[in-house]
């Protein structure tokens, strides 16, 4: 076996895996995030599914129209999300899933008259909702689709043999593709907002609650106040006893935290590393620092903390308002050593 030099070109050529594997995820990523893309995607296979059955069986007039017109739809629909569907507002994406169980029964009607099965295609339609729509919402539209289908094998143009067995081959299905679904979304959720080692919310979800709030005291006039915590010599407990140990000492310290905030006003988070933050929305200063004191006296014994504390200026963004906080902390911890 020949070894080749960096540079050597007459090595051969090196398909970085890990990279090409980076790559695919970020445009997974980028795809999925923007449900616009994705609806525009499915109503474009939609298209290609019931315009690839046109020319292979001998349609009468009535059911060729009741195909090709639902596919030319789905074909404008398309275009439409991929050009503008992002300038569209989120509640837009209820009037797709509810146009695509409509269309969905058209083209399984006239699809009944030569034995042709495009009912499958609601399953695309309620996987989408079921991802991207609130759950009440998707299991109304999944419904819905399931009584359109009901009347399709009911009362449709089309004679359908054993209409119970075909009803339950799709919804059957559906329920079951739905209950993943929902249950693995429930999941990510969760995943996506919480830290994994303390079961506090991550700095997402602090970022998100954070904004919030401040919209919220900026429309009501309510106080809101920050407070930083950082924990004093974590790097040494990490150092002497591991990062078990150091480990434990955050969840010890989350699980004191959680006992004293009050209730499900305030928010406690880990920002990142030993250092966490609490979101006390209408807490003025005063009950800020009262509550900062609380955080520490909660610690467990030989363990301490210093804290910062910031209420909201009635102008300042949000990274403003935790920089000052940050620096309020800074300032205590300086003074402690």
């Amino acid at each position: 076996m020949t070894a080749h030099a960096p540079g050597d070109p007459n090595a051969p050529e090196r398909i970085e895996v890990g990279s090409l594997n980076l790559r695919a995820a970020g445009w997974a990523r980028a795809f999925f995030l923007r449900p616009s893309r994705v609806v525009a995607l499915l109503w474009a296979v939609g298209a290609v599914a019931v315009g690839s059955v046109v020319p292979l069986y001998p349609w009468s007039g009535p059911a060729l129209v009741a195909l090709v017109v639902p596919a030319c739809v789905a074909v404008v629909l398309a275009g439409m999300r991929a050009a503008v569907g992002e300038r569209l507002p989120h509640w837009s994406l209820q009037v797709d899933v509810g146009l695509g169980n409509l269309l969905v029964s058209v083209v399984a009607a006239a699809g009944a008259s030569q034995h042709v099965d495009l009912a499958n295609l609601y399953l695309l339609v309620e996987v989408f909702a079921l991802l991207y729509l609130p759950l009440r919402s998707a299991l109304g539209h999944l419904a819905a689709a399931g009584v359109a289908y009901a009347l399709v094998l009911g009362v449709g143009p089309a004679r359908i043999d054993h209409p119970v067995d075909a009803w339950l081959a799709v919804f059957a299905t559906g329920a079951a593709v739905g209950v993943v679904v929902a249950g693995l979304m429930s999941v990510l959720r969760t995943v996506a907002r919480e830290d994994p080692l303390t079961g506090l919310a991550n700095r997402r979800s602090w970022d998100e609650r954070l904004d919030a709030e401040l919209e919220r005291a900026r429309r009501s006039g309510e106080a809101l106040s920050v407070v930083v915590v950082d924990l004093d010599g974590f790097k040494a407990v990490n150092d002497a006893h591991g990062h078990h140990s150091g480990d434990r000492l955050l969840q010890v310290s989350a699980a004191s935290w959680q006992a004293v905030t009050r209730g499900g006003g305030d928010l406690v988070a880990r920002l990142g590393g030993d250092e966490f933050g609490l979101l006390s929305p209408g807490a003025d200063e005063l009950a800020a620092r009262s509550l900062a004191r609380r955080l520490v006296e909660a610690l467990p014994e030989g363990v301490s903390a210093s804290t910062g504390v910031a209420t909201w200026d009635r102008s300042e963004g949000a990274s403003d308002l935790v920089h000052r906080a940050d620096q309020a902390m800074y300032h205590a911890k300086r003074r402690r050593n």
